[in-house]
């Protein structure tokens, strides 16, 4: 009769609303996650960033023959402290300089000022003040070293302003972490919400809680690695429009990435689903209403 099977539509279209409203939240959710991780991220991949542009200028003696000046510079380079070595040559120091003057000063002086140079460029995880103070010793201890010269003073204001925003960028990402997490529970609960009737129903007819649990589960197992999906589309957006500054992305990087927020979604919308669900398991018939 048309009187009975029309409200068979309206509660099928009422599922997919829910059920669209539910992915599109868990979707955001997930892409808030993932923020909080990219964010995590490129604060980490800057301070790398800023402490591979850590640079020690080591001055050699004068009047060094040039096998005292490799062996200085071997030595120098087999620091564990030291990711590269560059030699800067006098000569060919001075003539830039006199290139860039547009005078000649040499034949003024009657010598070479500029003494042999160094560059050594330090490996990140040194680059911090008390480790760069034992490399700088290291250095200055080895034959034919005139003078070291490192900014400490900068580095120690870096490494301070690292220390003092890391607790707030920690307390700020669990808090935004248990935002999501929360805002996630409550989508997932609406789901359930909807159809607590039909759990009741269920329990009537004698179905066992496994029973009853098992397609809300399965359901949020689907709602939220589709959700995973849609989310990891978003990331991956920003993550192109970053791309000059994080660099080339492989594909293999990409699969991890997407099986990660795949496989986060998909558990995240199980395990609430889960729970939901026990709470109506548990609950009396006045509490459903």
């Amino acid at each position: 009769m048309p009187g009975v099977r029309k409200p068979q539509p309206r509660r099928s279209q009422a599922q997919l609303t829910t059920q669209f409203t539910s992915v599109v939240g868990m979707s955001l959710t997930l892409f808030m996650l993932g923020m909080i991780g990219l964010t995590a991220s490129l604060g980490h991949w800057a301070a790398g960033q800023m402490k591979q542009r850590v640079h020690v200028q080591v001055y050699l003696q004068r009047e060094m023959s040039q096998i005292q000046i490799d062996l200085a510079r071997l030595t120098l380079e087999a620091d564990p402290s030291v990711a590269g070595v560059t030699y800067l040559d006098p000569e060919e120091a001075t003539r830039k300089l006199e290139t860039e003057l547009g005078e000649s000063f040499v034949s003024f002086l009657g010598y070479i000022p500029l003494p042999p140079v160094v560059d050594v460029a330090v490996k990140p995880e040194y680059a911090n003040p008390s480790s760069m103070k034992d490399a700088v010793g290291r250095f200055e201890a080895t034959d034919g070293v005139a003078e070291v010269a490192w900014n400490g003073d900068l580095l120690q204001t870096m490494q301070h302003g690292i220390d003092r925003l890391l607790p707030f960028l920690i307390g700020a990402a669990g808090l935004c972490l248990i935002i999501a997490l929360a805002l996630l529970n409550n989508t997932i609960r609406l789901t359930v919400f909807a159809r607590r009737f039909l759990i009741r129903n269920m329990q009537l007819v004698g179905a066992r809680p496994q029973l009853v649990r098992r397609p809300f589960v399965l359901q949020g197992l689907y709602l939220g690695a589709t959700s995973g999906l849609i989310a990891f589309a978003l990331t991956l957006g920003v993550l192109t429009w970053l791309q000059t500054q994080l660099g080339t992305m492989n594909l293999t990087w990409i699969g991890i990435v997407a099986s990660f927020f795949v496989a986060m979604g998909g558990l995240l919308g199980a395990g609430f689903s889960g729970v939901a669900v026990n709470r109506y398991l548990r609950s009396d018939l006045s509490q459903l209403h």
